[in-house]
């Protein structure tokens, strides 16, 4: 299991309330011998913390889908150009749900627009911005990434929670990077 994440923010913020909650997914360890044994522990170890977002414009020509948001943010990841995360989500108005696996898209300013759950419902997002490269070698289709998902039989990506992420799968740059280009951030390999 890698080491504890130190949050930058205090815990009354939404992002450090959705680190400390992460904290406490760590025990659902699939394998302690993996690199991470759970989903959370990887997202701890290498996710960025990301603002919700209106809901774009450009997105008008792809309604959200309740409760399908690893599909549609493959979808935007495809049409809009913008970059995948898979992560999890801190929902605003349900302290019983809490932090919830989930999948959005990135966009050019760095701040999250997300395919399932309409605007002001979730605080704070913590994931992992995926290169199209990764995602796409992933062969999983509109299920999630690196977890769970919708579909319980898809199972989690095990090669990633037992091995770790290879070099080319989180894009590179910060969202500063992304807001200052205005465009997706770009893998290692096409910086190099």
């Amino acid at each position: 299991m890698s080491a504890p994440h130190r949050p930058a923010a205090g815990p009354d913020t939404a992002a450090g309330r959705l680190r400390a909650r992460l904290e406490q997914l760590r025990a659902l360890a699939l394998d302690r011998s993996f690199t991470h044994p759970a989903f959370a522990d990887l997202v701890l170890a290498h996710g960025r913390d990301y603002a919700p977002a209106l809901w774009p414009a450009a997105a008008q020509a792809h309604p959200q889908r309740a409760g399908d948001c690893f599909a549609g943010a493959h979808e935007w990841a495809d049409d809009e150009g913008w970059t995948y995360c898979g992560g999890y989500a801190l929902a605003a108005a349900d302290p019983v749900i809490g932090a919830f696996e989930h999948a959005w898209c990135l966009i050019p300013e760095g701040r999250a627009a997300d395919p399932a759950v309409p605007d002001g419902r979730v605080l704070a997002y913590r994931g992992l911005p995926l290169t199209d490269a990764f995602r796409r070698a992933q062969g999983r289709g509109g299920h999630a990434v690196i977890t769970f998902g919708r579909d319980l039989l898809t199972g989690p990506n095990l090669d990633v929670l037992r091995g770790g992420l290879p070099p080319d799968a989180l894009a590179a740059g910060t969202p500063d990077t992304a807001e200052a280009s205005g465009r997706r951030p770009r893998t290692a390999h096409e910086e190099g």
